[in-house]
């Protein structure tokens, strides 16, 4: 049985196994977000000084990354665009992420502050709709990657020995361009105070191997561009290959012996971003789908019940099984199961998403609720913790473990965690007895944040015997409903 692990790939987060997640570790690095040195140019001081008299604009962000290693090369491309006012602070921003040339991933982000508090909402699109989740922020820290004021304050006080370059035209704007370098011992201090660090130890990394990366980094070349008449800077590129060629270098060196016989080159890493429509971006509106969605967030799991207060109880609430067609679905059924009273308190249901199909079953306590068809078996639940999701799949992986699970240890997957969503996943492959004979399986363990210690939990499992022709749509709306890009099986890969 060949099944490959890890092969799901949240629509969330895109990682895959180590290399890709060195690859988001580099994706990461770009998000810098402080820095002491001056620079004495006439020029660019006006530049600054013409940031402080900005109150909005639109700018458009772009950033190429191709890395090898391993007999694979993966090549990401993200763009952005976005709306900015800054007092008090509005956000738009529509960013879409693409990988090896395939179809995007799209995202739509509005971040609004209200009385020092930012709310942030965000839209993921997996085609036919977009899903809202809404948290809160006590700054914008966390979204200075994408804040252009930003990163203009802090490239142009980083970097140093610019020079002229050229004129050239941005739209309609006369601008001057400018190259210089942010210098390697510059780089190291802003990185290491980005937070960067904290973050690598989220991924795995210990702190001594975090602090490898950031040894002997090469200097960054940047051009800006710089309006004639304003000042305002109105474009910025950074060819980052060699800078972020260190930090992999780095990283491998921390890896020590587990990095034997790895060579990952990155191929090219090149930032751009261009500014326009300079304070005339006069207001954002949150869509009415994103405030709906409330803080507790949204996924394509509803949170609670559809059903009219009153209409669904302990007698009936077995009985909607019916196909989602409301939502496009042919093939996955909404049902509905008990909510833990500490959760929603007395008489509360959960909305689920399932196969659709004659053999839908409930556990004694109406907790957990699973069906089955065209090769597809799906059980849903929630679960209590202390933790977060990633407790939540491996507890449920170690119980699996602990009941005696035929488990196929090769084609296990490491768990994956966004920690931007709360969302966990994690891949498994086992082999189960019926009837008598030994069929083999490959499920997904998923947990989804709810509210406070409170998470949706499925087990989503492959059933090659009972694949059939429908068994593809069904894979896709599962896809959809989950908001995951399922790996589609064929059957040769069990047998």
């Amino acid at each position: 049985m060949k099944i490959g692990k890890g092969e799901t790939i949240m629509k969330h987060q895109t990682g895959r196994r180590k290399f890709l997640r060195l690859l988001l570790m580099m994706a990461l690095c770009l998000c810098l977000t402080a820095c002491s040195r001056e620079n004495a140019q006439e020029t660019i001081e006006k530049a600054q000084e013409s940031l402080q008299n900005l109150t909005s604009m639109s700018y458009d962000i772009g950033m190429d990354m191709e890395m090898s290693g391993g007999g694979q090369t993966v090549a990401m491309s993200t763009t952005a665009s976005a709306d900015y006012i800054m007092e008090p602070a509005q956000m738009k921003l529509d960013m879409e992420v693409s990988m090896n040339g395939m179809g995007g991933m799209g995202t739509s982000s509005y971040l609004v502050e209200e009385n020092g508090i930012y709310t942030l909402y965000t839209g993921i699109s997996n085609g036919s709709q977009t899903y809202w989740q809404v948290s809160e922020m006590e700054n914008m820290d966390s979204y200075s990657q994408y804040n252009a004021e930003a990163n203009l304050e802090l490239y142009l006080s980083c970097a140093e020995s610019f020079q002229k370059n050229g004129e050239e035209l941005i739209g309609e704007t006369k601008t001057v361009r400018y190259d210089g370098i942010i210098a390697g011992d510059a780089l190291s201090q802003v990185i290491k105070s980005s937070g960067i660090s904290a973050q690598m130890a989220a991924l795995g990394l210990d702190e001594t191997m975090s602090d490898s990366m950031f040894e002997d980094l090469k200097d960054l070349p940047i051009s800006i561009w710089i309006a004639e008449d304003t000042y305002i800077p109105m474009k910025y590129e950074m060819d980052m290959t060699d800078l972020m060629q260190s930090m992999m270098t780095g990283i491998m060196s921390g890896l020590g012996e587990e990095s034997a016989g790895t060579d990952i080159r990155v191929n090219k890493v090149f930032v751009s971003m261009t500014i326009h429509n300079i304070n005339n971006v006069t207001s954002i509106e949150v869509p009415k789908d994103a405030l709906a969605a409330g803080l507790t967030g949204a996924s394509g799991l509803e949170d609670t019940t559809r059903i009219v207060p009153g209409e669904l109880n302990d007698q009936n609430y077995q009985s909607f099984f019916q196909p989602a067609q409301d939502l496009g679905y042919q093939y996955v059924g909404r049902t509905y199961c008990k909510a833990p009273t500490d959760m929603l308190g007395e008489g509360a249901f959960l909305t689920a998403y399932l196969p659709y199909g004659d053999a839908l079953s409930y556990s004694d306590d109406g907790l957990t609720v699973w069906s089955s068809a065209h090769g597809m078996q799906v059980s849903q639940t929630s679960l209590y913790t202390e933790g977060n999701a990633q407790t939540v799949v491996d507890q449920a992986y170690q119980e699996l473990v602990n009941s005696g699970l035929n488990l196929i240890e090769p084609e296990i997957g490491e768990t994956q965690y966004n920690t931007d969503y709360d969302i966990s996943y994690k891949q498994i492959a086992y082999y189960e007895e019926v009837n008598g004979e030994t069929l083999p399986r490959v499920a997904i363990l998923y947990a989804d944040y709810k509210q406070p210690n409170y998470y949706l939990y499925a087990q989503i499992t492959y059933m090659p015997e009972q694949f059939d022709d429908q068994y593809p749509a069904m894979l896709n709306e599962l896809s959809d409903a989950f908001a995951l890009s399922l790996p589609q099986f064929a059957l040769s890969q069990f047998y």
